[in-house]
């Protein structure tokens, strides 16, 4: 269960709770990265609330701060000095935070017995805690990717030079709606696939005529992949 939580703490602080105003801080100073993993510190002892009562519980918050410090500034440094932000940096800097994580949870599982604890409510649901976890990466999560597929068809598009710019955040929105509803689709299955489906045809028909087609196809099939890889992925976990 430590697992899970810790996974939704960083989902929620490394997405949502990380806005333009803290990426530009992140990559404009050194110090940059210090509000975010402050944000995502606040997260882990909200998780970890049950637990603040032991010591192991604040060792394992500091252990994954200043893990979060080490490789957001080793992505910053590799992106400025050796070779800029792509999709690989982006997802090999997810894979570690996720194993950071998982270290930190086995670790706890051994140093605290949770059966000395009493956890109530929504922390002591672990269903609720997956598919919240999936929800929220889906929604905003997608948007790092989308944006490293539509920049990479924009090197072999001229037309499409728009999308190396990363998108504001009243253009992601819609975005937001859409993957979170598809992945909610999915997830609850039945009837409600219609809804997986759904989700983009307002985008699709809104946008057709203006767009470039590729573009606005590439950003349909990756955020309708990514709703479906979290979707399942839920399932499969349950």
């Amino acid at each position: 269960m430590f697992f899970w939580t810790l996974l939704l703490a960083h989902v929620i602080g490394d997405f949502p709770l990380q806005t333009d105003a803290i990426f530009r801080l992140k990559t404009r100073y050194t110090w940059g990265v210090l509000p975010h993993v402050a944000i995502c510190t606040i997260m882990n002892i909200i998780v970890l609330v049950p637990y603040l009562s032991d010591k192991y519980a604040w060792i394992a918050i500091v252990f994954l701060g200043v893990v979060h410090i080490v490789l957001d500034r080793t992505k910053i440094t590799v992106a400025e000095k050796i070779a800029k932000d792509n999709f690989l940096q982006f997802l090999i800097d997810q894979l570690l935070h996720v194993l950071s994580i998982l270290l930190t949870a086995w670790w706890l599982s051994h140093a605290i017995d949770a059966s000395g604890f009493e956890v109530s409510g929504p922390l002591a649901n672990r269903e609720f805690i997956i598919q919240l976890a999936a929800l929220i990466f889906a929604a905003f999560g997608g948007v790092p990717v989308i944006f490293y597929a539509k920049k990479y068809v924009a090197t072999k598009n001229t037309d499409a030079t728009a999308s190396t710019i990363y998108p504001a955040f009243i253009k992601r929105v819609p975005g937001y709606f859409e993957r979170f509803l598809a992945t909610l689709g999915i997830i609850w299955g039945g009837w409600w696939l219609l809804l997986a489906i759904g989700a983009f045809l307002p985008r699709l028909l809104v946008n057709w005529r203006d767009e470039n087609h590729s573009l606005l196809i590439v950003n349909v099939v990756i955020g309708f992949t990514i709703s479906l890889l979290c979707g399942l992925f839920v399932i499969i976990i349950r």
